[in-house]
């Protein structure tokens, strides 16, 4: 079962007495994940796409899943600008991305455009199939009330 930290879960537990917070938010994670792995990616307005698609591994020698977050733009902009986190943020870096680094990722150049390839393919098939998904309960809906609507009369 997936969990918040305690924290978290107590916190929304004083906001929502009536719910079951670990089962929502266990439902949450599962179903997002689940979507994800279905249909390439799963989009949360204002909060970022998880992206899945199949890559071959070259440590294990064979084909894996591979998971990713981006954050999205509205919330990338809101968070870097914002003058209370960058005030109270916990923990800072001193160490720059230099030349070294960038000699060192050279060589991984082909296959991090591959990635970025799949992934956006992977968000295209997920929006395509989101659509189709919407439409079709669309049109379930609208036939069950049409259904209620015949009984009825």
């Amino acid at each position: 079962m997936h969990r918040l930290p305690d924290e978290l879960e107590n916190e929304l537990q004083k906001k929502f007495p009536n719910v079951h917070i670990r089962k929502l938010v266990d439902l949450i994670f599962r179903m997002t994940l689940e979507k994800a792995l279905k249909d390439g990616s799963c989009y949360i307005r204002e909060f970022g796409r998880f992206s899945t698609y199949k890559v071959k591994s070259t440590k294990l020698g064979k084909d894996v899943i591979r998971f990713k977050f981006r954050i999205s733009t509205t919330l990338d902009k809101k968070i870097k600008t914002d003058q209370y986190y960058l005030d109270n943020i916990p923990a800072s870096s001193n160490y720059l991305f230099g030349e070294k680094n960038e000699n060192i990722c050279k060589d991984k150049k082909n296959q991090r455009e591959a990635n970025v390839v799949a992934e956006k393919e992977a968000e295209k098939i997920g929006r395509d199939r989101t659509k189709k998904h919407v439409l079709t309960d669309e049109i379930s809906n609208i036939l069950h009330e049409l259904e209620l609507f015949k009984e009825n009369e």
